[in-house]
């Protein structure tokens, strides 16, 4: 039953799966510092009219079935375009959300219809059933599917061109089986094709699951391998400086015998003097033996902060360290070194946006209840936060480690913080 002949249903029912659709979009998508709530509000509200007066002007003069074939105009792809102004995500990725809300909407609002059709239903029914449907999958979205798209995708930042033009397809292909050459209700066989092309769709969507789920995991392993070899290059220089030390020590231990004698002969000819000398100079022979600093005893964590703390000198970065990292951790080791790399890498890249006199890191690790480190750094300008509290830098700039560090707490429990105060940015992980 599509109530043709009540035109005031049929826009509050565009109205409806607007809202519902629009809503959707909104809940899997990252947006940028909202600064003017009370513009944003104004064009939102300013969108809904022209929704509404537009659908009113078109199923009024030119008919419901016109307005079908011309809503992805008048409706979608405005509500694309506001989202572009609002969300900081690429053009192409919110191309490929939308256009996948727009689709799932679709078999929404023709699941409605045919279920209100199936029960001999009114116009109050439809309203309240499209309600029902649109506010169920809200929540579901919100609070199940957001957290697992974002972490999952949050990497990714190249190929939605391409993935964007499979929904925009089957958005064509949905419509087109749906309202060509008549209304789905009217022909049993649109619906048959209808729905066998949902099973389609759903089998892509798998596919596109397995694929973007199979990038994350490489771009994760990517970034751990970096962290890998970065401990292995430290290792290796432990092992140098350990090869130099016992070089050095034999050389003294060979001598030591020629040491003991001289001193020996010095001190029966009385000379204190002499011995003085002798010892001052026997002593600055092993100032240059080159010494291991180890930060804590595991391995794993330890060569991550030997190493990035080593790439902080070579990048000329003035550091100030107090490292006081318990023997037993909290959580494993390799997770706990990822979170720790991401903290040290996050403030290198920050400080090495700024003149070389300005390059400064703090870095401090406490253990007396929590665990707790934190690292500081200077930065120039405001960093906006998100509503997680999760830094967005407006160029995207340093800012990639900080929703793996906000991942690792939510794991672990662990409490993270991102302040900025007198220029100097902190990073603080505690669990």
């Amino acid at each position: 039953m599509l109530f043709e002949d009540n035109v005031t249903f049929l826009v509050l029912k565009v109205l409806i799966i607007f809202a519902g659709t629009l809503a959707m979009m909104a809940s899997t998508t990252s947006f940028k510092p909202i600064r003017n709530k009370t513009a944003l509000i104004a064009v939102i509200l300013g969108y809904a009219v022209f929704v509404v007066l537009s659908t009113y002007l078109i199923i009024k003069y030119l008919g419901y079935d016109f307005f079908l074939r011309v809503f992805i105009l008048t409706i979608s792809c405005p509500a694309v375009l506001l989202l572009r102004k609002i969300s900081d995500e690429p053009f192409a990725k919110l191309v490929f959300t939308g256009a996948t809300h727009i689709l799932a909407s679709l078999y929404i609002s023709a699941t409605v219809t045919l279920l209100n059709t199936a029960l001999r239903g009114n116009e109050l029914s439809d309203i309240l059933l499209r309600l029902l449907f649109y506010l169920l999958t809200v929540l579901f979205e919100f609070y199940f599917v957001r957290r697992i798209w974002l972490e999952s995708v949050g990497t990714i930042k190249k190929g939605w061109g391409v993935l964007s033009l499979i929904p925009c397809a089957f958005i064509i292909l949905s419509v087109t089986a749906a309202i060509y050459p008549e209304h789905y209700t009217i022909r049993p066989l649109s619906v048959v094709t209808l729905y066998l092309l949902g099973a389609v769709i759903a089998a892509v969507y798998f596919s596109i699951g397995r694929y973007l789920s199979v990038r994350n995991a490489r771009l994760r392993s990517e970034q751990n391998r970096e962290i890998l070899e970065l401990q292995l290059e430290n290792i290796r220089r432990e092992n140098a400086d350990m090869e130099a030390l016992e070089k050095q020590t034999r050389i003294l231990r060979h001598d030591l015998r020629h040491i003991l004698s001289t001193v020996a002969a010095l001190a029966e000819s009385g000379d204190t003097r002499a011995i003085l000398d002798f010892v001052e100079n026997t002593a600055e022979m092993s100032e240059d033996v080159p010494m291991p600093r180890p930060y804590c005893r595991d391995p794993i964590l330890d060569a991550t902060l030997s190493g990035y703390l080593a790439s902080a000198r070579e990048a000329g970065i003035a550091l100030e360290t107090s490292l006081s990292v318990p023997d037993v951790l909290p959580v494993d080791s390799s997770d706990l070194s990822v979170c720790f790399a991401n903290m040290l890498e996050t403030a290198i890249r920050a400080c090495a946006k700024l003149p070389e006199g300005e390059r400064k890191m703090s870095v401090r690790c406490a253990s007396s209840q929590k665990l707790t480190l934190e690292v500081a750094f200077p930065v120039h300008g405001k960093i906006p936060l998100d509503k997680k509290g999760l830094p967005k830098p407006p160029d995207g700039g340093f800012g990639s480690g900080f929703r793996s560090i906000a991942s690792f707490c939510e794991r672990h429990n662990a409490v993270y913080s991102f302040t900025a105060e007198n220029n100097l940015y902190r990073i603080a992980v505690a669990l």
